[in-house]
């Protein structure tokens, strides 16, 4: 498992990228729906409530989606970091494999193995990621339900009774809004949780791999001096 994800994290600048391509796919679609709403508003009442209606539903339903989107977008920003961070640990500990190869193995001291939270990392990433798709997907639902509300007037969902499509889509629509916005909150905070992990990892690995590589130079040192004894009394003799 954790050689395949190793091999994953190779591939950190495509999520950064794809990352960023959703972001900036969001900023235009939020540039154009600005457009809409500055047409919208620009009109009477009487005409948004009659000639208008398709804009408004537009105007609702990607103000549900489009938040999800771009919280998607900067969740798989923040995973590419997470994979960086875990091809930064893994180079480490080759760099320390090759410094400890030039002593005889039964010299050799053991590199530290990572911290628990280090082997969570990768994990604790895939489940932001879940959970921000996940809210993406909630929104995109949440957003057509909206489309067919809002594209009814005003005064005709205000009128709607107790039970009627309307009400309980609206009802939905509030409802979902109320846990969605944690949610995503949720899903990004959990990235950052695991560029934490990240960082710390490092800094355990430093600190504890130093360590190890300072004590095997001095072995180093010991077995030359051990080797350099008999050479001395040899070229003596």
């Amino acid at each position: 498992m954790q050689i395949m994800i190793g091999k994953m994290a190779r591939m950190f600048p495509m999520l950064i990228l794809i990352g960023l391509a959703i972001v900036i796919t969001s900023l235009a679609i939020g540039i154009f729906n600005a457009q809409t709403a500055a047409a919208y508003f620009s009109e009477s009442k009487a005409v948004r409530e009659t000639s208008l209606l398709a804009q408004r539903a537009a105007l609702e339903s990607t103000g549900i989606w489009l938040p999800t989107f771009k919280f998607l977008g900067l969740g798989l920003i923040l995973g590419g970091i997470v994979m960086a961070l875990r091809l930064i640990i893994d180079r480490l500990r080759q760099a320390g494999e090759e410094v400890l190869v030039n002593l005889p193995p039964e010299h050799r001291p053991d590199l530290p193995q990572p911290p628990w939270f280090g082997l969570l990392m990768p994990m604790v990433m895939f489940i932001g990621e879940l959970i921000l798709i996940w809210s993406f997907a909630v929104g995109l639902r949440t957003a057509a339900v909206a489309r067919d509300v809002f594209a009814n007037p005003l005064p005709v969902i205000d009128s709607a009774g107790a039970g009627s499509p309307l009400l309980t889509g609206l009802q939905q629509i509030h409802a979902t809004e109320s846990w969605l916005v944690p949610l995503k909150f949720l899903g990004i905070g959990t990235e950052f949780l695991a560029i934490i992990m990240g960082l710390a990892t490092i800094i355990f690995i430093l600190t504890r791999q130093t360590a190890v590589i300072d004590q095997a130079i001095e072995i180093g040192r010991t077995l030359n001096q051990t080797e350099a004894v008999p050479a001395l009394a040899e070229a003596a003799g």
